[in-house]
């Protein structure tokens, strides 16, 4: 395990952190202060299960999984931004469609979308977008720059059309296809849920009916007791 490969170690690690948006909720997080938080949760957890007096064999399990714990988190967090962003996504898709059309330009629309867009974690991106837009740093490096602080195949997607919108001509049709994709993927999950809820309308209904069917036989029970100490 020579430099290089601990160098690349490190430079995926400083990806993930940018990418999985950790970065921008703690700022001045590095590689080595993250993997300093996954040693200090793998001690964490064996010092409890030390504690609880479990068998030793386990604990190296254990800690296994207190090291992972954090990437576990960081992705369920990212899954959760990318679901809240969708309708800023789709928002920024249409806005971007339509002033394609009236001729309106790149860095103007950008500003618009930034304005209307409510998630915090994408609003911060746009407005550094515009603002590198601005200064002397070209499209594709500042469409870079905001591609890298995402894991998101929509965001990818748009920055694709970002980058081409310079020398093509199909952007309004590429916008107005994701737009319709967006669409289809934002009925699948609210249908998923629904399902969910259904779901858990369906327990609540059977946690209520196991309770009322608990008091009856304990109140059967009670009462056959009374009866049998006369």
């Amino acid at each position: 395990m020579g430099y290089g490969y601990i160098r690349d170690r490190i430079s995926f690690l400083d990806k993930k952190l940018t990418e999985y948006g950790v970065r921008f909720m703690f700022p001045n997080v590095t590689p080595a202060r993250y993997i300093a938080v996954k040693a200090f949760f793998a001690v964490i957890i064996c010092c409890i299960y030390t504690v609880a007096g479990l068998p030793a064999l386990p604990a190296v399990p254990c800690a296994v999984l207190g090291y992972l714990l954090p990437d576990i988190l960081i992705r369920i967090s990212n899954n959760s931004d990318n679901d809240s962003m969708m309708s800023d996504i789709e928002s920024i898709y249409d806005v971007m469609r339509i002033q394609a059309r009236a001729g309106v330009f790149l860095k103007d629309s950008l500003m618009d979308c930034y304005i209307n867009t409510a998630n915090k974690r994408l609003k911060a991106a746009l407005l550094e977008l515009c603002n590198q837009m601005c200064t002397n740093m070209t499209v594709q490096e500042a469409v870079d720059n905001f591609s890298a602080k995402f894991s998101n195949r929509h965001i990818d997607v748009l920055c694709i059309v970002l980058s081409q919108s310079q020398s093509s001509g199909k952007t309004v049709q590429i916008l107005s296809d994701m737009s319709g994709q967006i669409n289809q993927l934002r009925h699948s999950r609210a249908k998923c849920d629904e399902g969910k809820l259904e779901r858990k309308i369906e327990l609540i209904q059977l946690l209520i009916f196991v309770g009322i069917l608990a008091i009856g036989v304990y109140a059967m029970g009670s009462e056959i007791m009374g009866m049998t100490q006369f």
